[in-house]
């Protein structure tokens, strides 16, 4: 069974996306925009910075892959704003981070189910 160190796996995502196997990105995404909403109180400039496209479109498809409706939701609402509605986006911002216990559980859940586990 493949075990993931998230603060590792976080840094190493951070160096380079691509080098990250694609469970290891599944753990780098969910974990991302919660690290940014803590850093920062929000993570509208992520959105808007137009620097995080290829880990925004993997964290959609993860959060299809995990059966997370709820946060897909709201991501899909998000990324349809860009800067003109930027000030709809804090609440949004703080909707999607509040999902962040269900998204976790569902996406340990999928980790198992692929013969991984995560370690906090």
């Amino acid at each position: 069974m493949a075990r993931f160190q998230v603060v590792d796996l976080y840094d190493r995502g951070l160096k380079n996306f691509d080098d990250l196997s694609s469970l290891e990105k599944d753990v780098f995404v969910v974990n991302d925009l919660d690290v940014y909403y803590e850093m920062e109180g929000g993570f509208e400039d992520y959105l808007l910075s137009g620097g995080h496209e290829t880990e925004l479109a993997w964290l959609s498809e993860t959060l299809e892959r995990i059966q997370d409706q709820d946060s897909a939701a709201v991501l899909a609402e998000l990324l349809s704003l860009g800067e003109a509605g930027r000030e709809a986006m804090a609440p949004l911002c703080k909707r999607f981070y509040h999902l962040r216990h269900q998204r976790w559980s569902l996406l340990v859940e999928y980790l198992r189910s692929h013969g991984a586990e995560v370690d906090e």
